[in-house]
């Protein structure tokens, strides 16, 4: 895809905040042609290197925009890239590792040197282990092979594994999904007609985890239309400011967390919110405030926000669309309705559980459904209920057809009806938090909560916002560096809920936890 693109657009540009591993001589603006040139070459050294039409190469590099380029290059190859979070410990590497059993491993010096005995380990599973850049005793390294010889193109057939990539790991080791390539088509699909829709032609932002299957899909679509392209890797506030006061984004798309720090900057006086047409989130559910705040920080004339709700095994599943109108009375469990001809939703009752509500697991058929957890075949099994897949939320489905997601099944409490309700209702009292997670310890319901800039937790508003919640504890303040997340900002609740109980996660103030 990114020959095409350089074919038609050759002169537009990334926009990056950190240089290239691959190529750091290529600077923070490259074009379209000199990126696809780097593919090209990449993927001319994997080729020399061993890798062919239809081997899995994990790929487990720095954090780094140059990890789509990377997975571009083992594609082009005709393999499939198994793409692994920076973020991941080698420990859990080497598990997923082991399930994948892939031909070819390609990682960095940097990791390499954090990996101790768990290197070792991974020499015993994997036949190939190759360096990006450097050399290290024992690996293969790429900058010393041949690049005169550009692989075969191979086609790969819509229901064969084009892409491997992995669940967040909230609950335990990610699971590895292989998704075919009509399954990676589908959110290109569903973007291309939006684009088309919206008559979109701006610079495009992304600030989402580069190995997610939602990154490659949202690559491709701005490829296609020719767009400038601001692919960040920090989500600080400062560097998201700067980036945006230039190149001055009309879409942007992140984490559902990240929208909620950068609310600061939609009052900043040079406005690097002014221009963005469209805000997007995937596969979280957004709070309500984050939306209100983006929106309004908007100097466009109609400023949209589409949240998209779905799972990696799925692809998105449901979409819903808000305005600075609609947006004053939106329920933030609301996730929106299917694609109509590419996904369904429905409501499953749980066994045993009659609460008199219509609450039930929420289940959806999907064309972009993964094909296998690799690995764990019977763990994919127990999910698919013929074309239906079990997404282990909590929701309802309204009189109007329109999605509702209350809870993870395994985060339910009866305490509360809904977690992520609460956390909406505080959030949206207490401007000062930056995060509100209710999680279950042994004397009940914990609210965490985390302040912008850390600021101290004013108890009294605190008091007030949780005034018409079923009674809860008091809350405990933490910094958001100590809040376990994942790559996607998702956060992990058990481990959340396990720091806590243990005392290994500090907090800002005397409150101690529920015991």
């Amino acid at each position: 895809m990114t020959q095409q693109a350089a074919l038609r657009h050759p002169a537009s540009l990334f926009y990056l905040d950190k240089p290239f591993d691959l190529a750091p001589e290529l600077g923070m603006r490259p074009t379209y042609a000199q990126v696809a040139d780097l593919v090209e070459d990449i993927a001319a050294r994997l080729y020399a290197s061993g890798v062919r039409s239809g081997d899995v190469v994990g790929v487990y590099k720095s954090h780094n925009a140059d990890l789509l380029f990377l997975a571009c290059a083992v594609a082009r190859i005709g393999a499939v890239p198994a793409m692994l979070a920076p973020f991941l410990e080698w420990e859990t590497v080497v598990t997923m590792m082991d399930r994948l059993r892939p031909a070819h491993f390609v990682t960095d010096l940097t990791k390499i040197g954090e990996s101790g005995e768990h290197g070792e380990r991974l020499r015993a599973l994997v036949p190939s282990t190759m360096l990006v850049r450097g050399r290290a005793a024992g690996l293969t390294a790429l900058e010393d092979a041949a690049t005169d010889q550009r692989p075969p193109y191979h086609e790969i057939p819509r229901d064969d594994p084009a892409l491997i990539t992995h669940t967040s790991g909230t609950t335990g080791v990610p699971k590895m999904v292989a998704a075919a390539r009509r399954g990676t088509q589908l959110p290109i699909n569903m973007q291309a007609r939006l684009a088309r829709w919206l008559r979109y032609d701006e610079t495009y932002a992304m600030c989402i985890s580069f190995v997610h299957s939602r990154t490659f899909a949202a690559l491709a679509t701005a490829l296609e239309l020719g767009i400038g392209i601001a692919a960040l890797t920090d989500a600080d506030v400062d560097n998201v400011r700067r980036i945006f006061l230039e190149c001055k984004p009309g879409g942007v798309e992140a984490h559902p967390n990240m929208y909620t720090h950068w609310e600061e900057l939609a009052d900043d006086p040079d406005g690097p919110l002014a221009n963005v047409r469209v805000f997007m989130s995937t596969f979280d559910a957004i709070h309500p405030r984050s939306i209100r705040v983006m929106l309004g920080a908007s100097k466009r004339r109609w400023p949209i926000y589409l949240q998209s709700y779905g799972q990696t095994e799925t692809g998105p599943v449901t979409m819903r669309l808000y305005t600075r109108r609609n947006i004053r009375r939106a329920d933030g469990r609301c996730v929106g309705h299917p694609f109509p001809g590419m996904t369904k939703a429905r409501i499953r009752p749980r066994p045993g559980i009659d609460d008199g509500t219509r609450h039930g697991f929420i289940e959806a058929t999907s064309t972009g459904l993964g094909i296998t957890y690799v690995g764990q075949q019977e763990l994919y099994d127990e999910r698919r209920d013929g074309a239906w897949w079990n997404l282990q939320d909590i929701g309802y489905r309204s009189r109007w057809g329109c999605l509702h997601l209350l809870d993870r099944e395994f985060d339910q409490t009866p305490e509360l009806d809904s977690l992520l309700s609460a956390e909406d209702t505080v959030l949206d009292r207490l401007a000062a938090l930056t995060e509100a997670v209710f999680v279950t310890l042994p004397g009940g319901v914990q609210p965490v909560v985390c302040t912008r800039r850390d600021e101290p937790l004013d108890r009294e508003a605190w008091a007030a916002a949780v005034a018409t919640l079923p009674k809860v504890a008091n809350p405990v303040h933490i910094a958001w560096k100590h809040m376990p997340h994942t790559a996607t900002w998702k956060v992990k609740r058990n481990v959340l809920a396990a720091g806590l109980a243990d005392g290994t996660i500090p907090v800002l103030d005397t409150v101690r936890p529920l015991t």
